[in-house]
């Protein structure tokens, strides 16, 4: 997966400029390289199960899956949790990004609260939400520490949309967005037992080129 660079949210910055095209600009503040072994140890199944479950509100506290299914459905309700407090940061309170810490880890927290500093400073007014609806989804075991937490990985893919978030320039001008605001994108996410809840650890485009869906 390609490591993404800045978010902010399709528009362009009049400090840098139009910083690319499509996902590589702004898709979603979240790396996607590989978690590392400090992390995890996720096993290493190819993909066996391909589902489209309806997400629902179990990104908070939850039991640990006891099947695919049950995985793949709370993984997706936590990257839709992911995106829903990203949008409250941007939105309500930049500076302050600590709250992405209760959803997301490593990678996926770290650029969430570097794009939300560049927001606050450049004074950017958002409002709006994110989508995502997943096409395909697989889980397998965890490994952490030695010990083996089944179904605990969940990888995902599917399509990303920022069409519901507008951006207000610092001066009150609307910022010019780009056309085509959905890409396709996979994800990393993790069940971490010790907390009883999933966390996203990595977001990113698919593949090496920008896909529109």
């Amino acid at each position: 997966m390609t490591t993404l660079n800045t978010a902010r949210s399709f528009h362009q910055s009049r400090t840098v400029g139009l910083l690319g095209a499509f996902l590589a600009v702004a898709l979603l503040a979240a790396g996607c390289s590989s978690p590392s072994a400090e992390e995890t140890k996720a096993a290493s199944a190819a993909p066996t199960a391909t589902a489209t479950p309806t997400p629902s509100a179990v990104s908070g506290e939850v039991e640990a899956p006891q099947s695919e299914a049950e995985a793949v459905e709370a993984a997706t309700a936590a990257v839709q949790s992911y995106l829903d407090i990203r949008a409250t940061i941007e939105i309500e309170h930049p500076a302050d990004s600590s709250l992405i810490d209760t959803i997301a880890i490593g990678d996926a927290a770290a650029n969430v609260r570097r794009i939300a500093g560049e927001i606050a400073e450049e004074g950017s007014v958002y409002s709006g939400t994110y989508a995502f609806g997943v096409t395909s989804a697989y889980a397998n075991d965890l490994t952490l520490d030695g010990t083996v937490y089944p179904f605990g990985n969940a990888q995902l893919e599917g399509c990303f949309s920022s069409e519901g978030i507008s951006v207000t320039n610092a001066d009150g001008t609307p910022a010019e967005m780009i056309s085509n605001r959905r890409g396709v994108v996979q994800a990393s996410v993790f069940y971490v037992a010790a907390e009883s809840k999933w966390f996203l650890t990595a977001l990113g485009i698919a593949g090496t080129e920008n896909v529109p869906c």
